[in-house]
């Protein structure tokens, strides 16, 4: 009997010290894709895992482990492995690395001679000739007659409103006015509204135009940022989601940002 309980405390102790606990979760970046191919790290055990194509992950773990989630054009982020997350998904979500301005280098090198140096920087002969002329001719009045389209009083319509309230006038005015109050100018977006209105463009319109192109996630959200930035998507449809108005300004907008960034159409 003494042999089978020493037998099966032994087997209890062995199961337990070889037993892995798991960390399960999802990567995403911050517009709320998935990422794939993030590296995950366990800074202890120096075990390696990846997200697949879903963004979702599986590494072991035991509590306060460090975890690292790498990837490139990312932030990096850790974090520290608690009770919580054995029951529960640890979704991370990565930041966007902020890109770097080139420097830009100015041709002109000054030589610490006052006298070369002031010539390097004073414009052109020709170039100050022409402004003073163009501001010369800016500045004077206008000598052309311009013909005025109107119709001689001869043949023009009787003037019924003449001398009485124009009734028309006024209704115009007031339709005017009843059509601001209904449509009031749009508002600049704040950043959570402007992140929720790229959720719903790539959730509702039809992107294959941009895929069949070569645009994956990352490219697309890229995009959505010059298009935004080049005719106020955000400002102006976030409200009304205006499809066909968003899908023609995203259309002008790609034929500058191709013609921009080089891309191959």
């Amino acid at each position: 009997m003494k042999t089978k309980l020493l037998f099966l405390f032994f087997f209890v102790i062995s199961i337990s010290a070889f037993s892995q606990e798991y960390i399960f979760g999802k990567v995403s970046s911050e517009f709320g894709n998935d990422l794939q191919e993030v590296t995950i790290l366990n800074v202890r055990s120096d075990e390696k895992a990846f997200t697949d194509k879903h963004g979702n992950y599986m590494i072991a773990a035991k509590s306060f482990d460090e975890l690292r989630f790498v990837k490139s054009g990312y932030d990096r982020n850790s974090v520290k492995v608690s009770s919580q997350n054995y029951s529960q998904p640890l979704n991370i979500s990565l930041l966007k690395t902020p890109y770097l301005i080139p420097e830009v280098e100015l041709a002109f090198h000054a030589t610490g001679n006052l006298r070369k140096d002031i010539k390097n920087l004073e414009l052109p002969k020709r170039v100050v000739a022409l402004n003073s002329d163009m501001r010369s001719y800016m500045k004077s009045p206008l000598t052309d007659v311009f013909p005025k389209l109107s119709t001689p009083s001869a043949f023009a319509a009787p003037n019924y409103s003449a001398g009485q309230v124009n009734i028309l006038g006024i209704a115009s005015a007031l339709s005017g006015l009843l059509g601001k109050a209904k449509n009031p100018a749009p508002t600049t977006a704040s950043y959570a509204e402007t992140q929720d209105f790229y959720r719903w463009i790539k959730n509702t319109l039809d992107l294959s135009f941009y895929t069949a192109r070569g645009f994956d996630e990352e490219d697309i959200d890229r995009f959505l940022i010059y298009a935004d930035a080049s005719y106020s998507l955000a400002k102006k449809y976030r409200k009304t989601l205006d499809v066909s108005a968003i899908s023609s300004d995203m259309k002008m907008a790609y034929i500058q940002y191709i013609k921009t960034h080089k891309i191959g159409s």
